[in-house]
């Protein structure tokens, strides 16, 4: 990592084309995917799961890719007229120097797991000298040490009674129904999703005790603190829509691959106009893939997360107007029950997806995975088919407006599914 940081540090330094940022992306995923090979390779050989540096090299790549861009963002001569209210955020009017970018990059609180963060916020934890600012510094870490406690003791009870590999065996499902083998799963998700609460809460407390996240003062002389988080705990857990889950976990690379990966797929440059959202998710999630490393059951799980999240959009946009409420929030009980309901079914076919879907990344080989897949009956893909054919194929999104009485789009309006020009 100190040689690919020598390296990268040079492209972005000397290279002045607009192409600097992709190609510091391109360099920095290829010397991660030789570690994730090499690994592989070792992890094949022995039989056995090791914890290496790849780890910390995943968080490295975020960090120097993100420089990359917001370095480029914040070029003078570069003309960006579409860009977010984060990238000017975060804009780099010039390179740093070597000291300043290896304490960035290997900031020893966030360097194994976390959180990663752009170089703008590194740089206001650097210049933090408020003694008012400090004290409030230990109570908000510990309270993620004590979070980050209460997940260990789950996982340390548990984790060797709920597991997805138990449900690669076929006599698991000798004496259990279709809904019982999804109550095992979503428990297992949950049990496996406590390990990462456990380090991640961890790491963001180290993180919060050495600064990171001051954010200057309000209007008021109050002091600010931004967001500082690897997972968004609630909203992984009682989410109520696949995309609020995905938005919650992992928040430092989710930010990463929508600002740094998703937006810039998405927008083409001459006119910054949006291309097909559907093929700019499934990119979005296959970079996710490549970032995680070569098992098969990293493209498996994202493939499907990224049709899945586009499945729910769908679903959404075309059954949302029937649960929602007024706008001056005067519903009859028949109404706020429709909306009640909505929400409870919405989080527990979001949480089934997402254990479902998480299954081959624990698992990781092809044909343990499809396996697992095959003896739950394919539930997950068969239904996202069937909501793109109902949808896209059969006009189900028209009969449902019909039905409920609202209009239907003009012709020529987008209705979810791209228009030629």
């Amino acid at each position: 990592m100190a040689v690919g940081s020598a390296a990268i540090y040079g492209l972005i330094r000397w290279i002045k084309s607009a192409y600097m940022p992709y190609i510091v992306f391109l360099a920095a995923m290829l010397h991660m995917s030789y570690s994730h090979i090499q690994r592989q390779i070792h992890e094949r050989s022995t039989g056995a799961v090791v914890m290496d540096y790849t780890g910390a090299q995943m968080v490295f790549v975020i960090k120097v890719t993100s420089l990359a861009f917001c370095v480029y963002d914040g070029r003078p001569n570069v003309v960006h007229p579409h860009m977010s209210a984060y990238q000017r955020k975060n804009a780099i009017s010039r390179v740093p120097g070597v000291l300043e970018y290896l304490g960035y990059v290997f900031f020893f609180a966030g360097f194994s797991v976390g959180p990663a963060f752009e170089l703008a916020t590194y740089r206001k934890m650097i210049a933090l000298d408020d003694t008012r600012a400090r004290r409030q510094l230990p109570r908000r870490a510990y309270r993620k040490l004590l979070e980050g406690a209460f997940w260990m003791v789950i996982y340390v009870a548990y984790s060797n009674v709920y597991t997805y590999q138990a449900m690669t065996k076929p006599q698991f499902y000798a004496h259990r129904s279709l809904l019982s083998s999804a109550l095992y799963m979503c428990t297992t998700g949950l049990v496996v999703r406590s390990a990462y609460y456990t380090a991640w809460k961890m790491g963001e407390g180290a993180c919060i005790l050495a600064g990171l996240g001051f954010d200057g003062y309000d209007a008021h002389g109050a002091v600010q603190w931004m967001d500082i988080a690897n997972v968004h705990v609630r909203g992984v857990e009682l989410g109520s829509s696949l995309r609020q889950l995905i938005d919650s976990w992992n928040v430092g690379t989710n930010t990463w691959l929508r600002h740094h990966v998703y937006l810039r797929i998405s927008r083409t440059p001459a006119d910054g106009a949006r291309a097909s959202s559907t093929r700019a998710t499934v990119l979005t999630f296959l970079v996710s893939a490549w970032w995680h490393g070569f098992y098969p059951g990293y493209y498996l799980t994202f493939v499907l997360i990224a049709l899945a999240a586009n499945a729910a959009r769908i679903l959404r946009r075309n059954l949302h107007a029937i649960a929602a409420l007024p706008a001056d929030n005067h519903a009859s009980a028949l109404r706020r029950c429709v909306k009640c309901a909505y929400d409870v079914a919405g989080w527990i076919l979001s949480k089934y997806t997402l254990d479902f879907a998480a299954a081959p990344f624990m698992v990781l080989s092809l044909q343990p995975s499809m396996q697992l897949w095959r003896d739950n009956y394919f539930v997950v893909p068969l239904a996202v088919l069937g909501i793109f054919i109902a949808f896209n194929v059969l006009g189900a999104g028209r009969f449902i407006r019909s039905l409920v009485g609202q209009p239907q789009p003009a012709p020529g309006k987008k209705t979810g599914k791209r228009l030629k020009k």
